[in-house]
């Protein structure tokens, strides 16, 4: 531990103050225990003579002397002894303080090295020198035999110790935080307060002062079985608990006290337990060792925890202050607002005078780009010879080190930087690189100008990661003008460049999408068309015979195939399956039930050889429509071929109709496999293939065409299907009285 240099006077002022003490702590302890010296349970100038010196050094040990030598005198005692006395006082106290010194020991007493420090080393190791000195010298004086040697020994150990533990901490705490206690409490502490000292006093004058207790203990034969005495410990513990190393040194204080006077009184657990008073004194102090020993570990490992918890919310703290001042240096890409924002959120969060930025671009010398300094200090940003201070800078950083200094005049600086500091009243600095890729982009520095400061490893550690988020912003704004200056002049040729890919690309997808359609509609239409035709020629190649006579009917279907094939190499050719290709249709009015019996004449064979049917269920009097008979005769014919085509043998077709206001409502139903769905919602769209039988491919050319020619009559066409159920195919045309017979052309 440091020692404080006094002046003379203050030195034997406080070697007076510890000798009073230390002989009237004594005369207290005697006095009020009736007993000598090596019986006393509490020895009270052990804890005050220790106080004294780990407060004011080892200088204090001849007021220990003195004050030890006198009492001792005093109680007739020879002064042969009373020196040995004196001595043995002396170098037990400067031994403890050597020790807790070599442990870094806090007379705060606020850490469980502390008081781990306090029992083990001082209270425990250090008295024993005491002890030894002492019975040593009456065992030689012979006013002790061998066989008293060991009970002396162990009475003045344990009194030394008691006093240690229960009277040095109270007397550190009264030095350094006494004034706190002037303090004016909150009413709810002073009720907490209160109500924790209240029942301490009345549970430990129950427990150890009464005689009722001890009364009705030996009445009812519990001599054998007396733990009564650590029935306050769960109050102790409060108090250590909530008021920390406070609350631990006073219950402990007044729980040890009422314990000494109980014990001394004949009463108490501890009488009970044996009936020798010297037994009794020797459970007494080993309890007092224990209470208080659990009392201060507890209060330090309390404030231990709450010092690790305010660290920790400090620690968050910086680090979401630290957050968002990285997020508003970084949310602009401008160098001059990335500096000026820097060094404002600094002195800010530092509390410091002046901090500016000292920045370089590539291999120019540092200039000193944004600062912020208080307004009773000067800029600056007004002098001339910035670039020299800020050369002598770079030559001070070692780096990536920061430079940190608590006083700058014990700093082997250069004479520019000496008259500078001395000039702008420079107390304490913080000088930090700002580097990015192992290259120097400028200095962060931070001045205390009011007086000398000691940085904080907390505050180092904070500036030094708001270097580094200033030093990638830097290198950010940098890339950014570094972006903007290709941007200027590659920006019109991508412009360029995209305008003539999107259309090479328009092209290219044009050219890709007429190659799949035309391929894929001659690899099923068509072919299509021509099966139909093949089942009409191979129905005649069953007859009997050389010659085959040709029916009419025969005739007109492979005439009618021929014109299908037709259309659809001229719908190829032309473009017909583009959407926005108009349909002319020559309208007439046609009576559905004259116009479609022909047409099932004609598919009746084929569905024959299908093992299949078709069925009319037309009303007698449907109104006549208004339609193109070429155009209709393709949609009966594709949507029957289809059926036909994808149904298994055995389908059963019906065809029906009924009026719908001034529209004609038509369905073909069927029996067959059904359709999904996705099937049905992508049915009459152009490129969609066959799902639900993997055996067909195609776009669906015919279904799309269909459906153009319905809406180009004004009509709707539309299916409902399920798988396994079947199939029914709608669609709507006008009657001939709600329209006349026009060419109507729709995109």
């Amino acid at each position: 531990m440091k020692l404080t240099d006094f002046p003379f006077q203050s030195r034997w002022l406080k070697c007076l103050l510890v000798a009073i003490g230390y002989g009237v702590g004594g005369w207290l302890t005697l006095h009020s225990t009736g007993m000598e010296v090596d019986s006393s349970p509490i020895w009270i100038p052990a804890g005050i003579g220790l106080a004294g010196m780990l407060l004011w050094g080892y200088e204090l040990g001849l007021g220990i002397f003195l004050g030890d030598f006198l009492l001792m005198h005093g109680l007739g005692l020879s002064w042969e002894k009373s020196l040995t006395s004196a001595v043995g006082s002396v170098l037990s106290a400067a031994l403890a303080t050597a020790m807790l010194d070599y442990c870094h020991f806090s007379v705060k007493i606020a850490r469980i090295r502390d008081v781990a420090a306090l029992v083990l080393l001082a209270a425990m190791v250090a008295p024993t020198l005491n002890s030894s000195i002492d019975t040593v010298a009456h065992l030689l004086a012979g006013d002790r035999g061998w066989q008293h040697f060991g009970q002396r020994w162990w009475i003045l150990w344990l009194g030394d110790c008691s006093g240690i533990l229960v009277i040095t901490p109270i007397l550190l705490r009264l030095r350094l935080d006494g004034r706190n206690i002037l303090c004016k409490p909150s009413r709810q502490q002073c009720l907490e307060v209160g109500t924790c000292l209240g029942l301490l006093l009345g549970m430990s004058w129950i427990i150890f002062v009464s005689k009722g207790m001890a009364a009705n203990a030996l009445r009812y034969h519990f001599t054998n079985a007396q733990y009564f005495e650590y029935l306050p410990f769960p109050l102790v513990v409060w108090a250590a608990i909530r008021f920390q190393t406070w609350g631990a040194v006073v219950a402990s204080l007044i729980v040890s006290l009422l314990a000494i006077a109980g014990t001394l009184n004949q009463t108490g657990p501890f009488v009970i337990q044996t009936p020798n008073l010297h037994q009794a004194i020797l459970l007494l102090q080993v309890f007092i060792g224990i209470v208080t020993a659990t009392a201060l570990f507890l209060s330090a490992a309390v404030s231990e925890r709450q010092r690790a918890e305010r660290q920790l919310r400090a620690t968050l703290e910086r680090d979401r202050l630290l957050g968002e001042v990285a997020l508003r240096i970084r949310q602009s890409l401008d160098l001059g607002d990335i500096c000026q924002i820097a060094v404002e959120e600094v002195r800010q969060l530092l509390q410091a005078d002046r901090v500016y930025i000292g920045h370089s671009d590539r291999e120019e010398p540092l200039q000193i780009r944004a600062e912020s300094v208080r307004p009773d200090y000067p800029s600056l940003l007004a002098r001339q010879d910035t670039e020299q201070l800020l050369t002598d800078f770079r030559s001070l950083v070692t780096h990536p080190d920061t430079l940190i200094a608590d006083n700058v005049a014990q700093l082997d600086i250069s004479a520019s930087l000496r008259l500078y500091y001395q000039r702008y009243l420079v107390q304490a600095a913080l000088v930090v690189p700002l580097t990015a890729q192992q290259s120097l982009l400028g200095l962060l520095v931070v001045h205390q100008c009011s007086q000398a400061r000691q940085w904080q490893k907390s505050e180092v550690r904070l500036i030094e990661q708001l270097a580094t988020q200033i030093s990638i912003a830097i290198q950010q704004a940098q890339l950014y003008q570094q972006v903007q200056d290709l941007n200027s002049t590659l920006e019109q040729q991508v412009q360029e460049r995209t305008v003539q890919l999107q259309e090479k690309i328009e092209e290219v997808q044009q050219l890709h999408a007429m190659k799949t359609v035309f391929l894929q509609a001659v690899a099923h239409d068509l072919r299509t068309s021509i099966m139909g035709l093949l089942m009409l020629l191979k129905n005649l190649q069953t007859h009997p015979g050389e010659r085959v006579t040709l029916a009419r009917t025969i005739l007109n279907c492979i005439v009618q195939s021929g014109d299908r094939q037709l259309t659809l190499i001229n719908a190829l050719s032309e473009n017909h399956f583009e959407q926005n290709y108009p349909i002319t249709l020559q309208r007439q009015e046609i009576y559905l039930k004259q116009w479609i019996t022909p047409v099932i004449d004609h598919w009746q064979p084929l569905f024959a050889q299908h093992q299949g049917k078709i069925t009319l269920a037309l009303p007698s009097d449907l109104p006549a429509i208004a339609g193109d008979p070429v155009r209709l005769r393709e949609v009966f014919d594709h949507l029957l071929q289809n059926t036909l085509q994808h149904n298994p043998p055995g389908i059963h077709v019906t065809i029906a109709a009924r009026r719908q206001q001034n529209m004609l409502h038509l369905s073909l139903t069927d029996d067959g496999v059904g359709l999904t769905a996705l099937q049905c919602h992508q049915l009459f769209d152009l490129y969609v293939r066959s799902f639900h039988n993997p055996r067909l491919t195609g776009i669906g050319l015919g279904s799309y065409q269909c459906r153009q020619v319905i809406e180009a009559h004004g009509g709707n066409i539309g299916v409902k299907s399920e798988p396994t159920v079947g199939t029914q195919i709608w669609f709507t045309l006008p009657l001939a009285v709600a329209i006349n017979a026009l060419d109507i052309s729709i995109t």
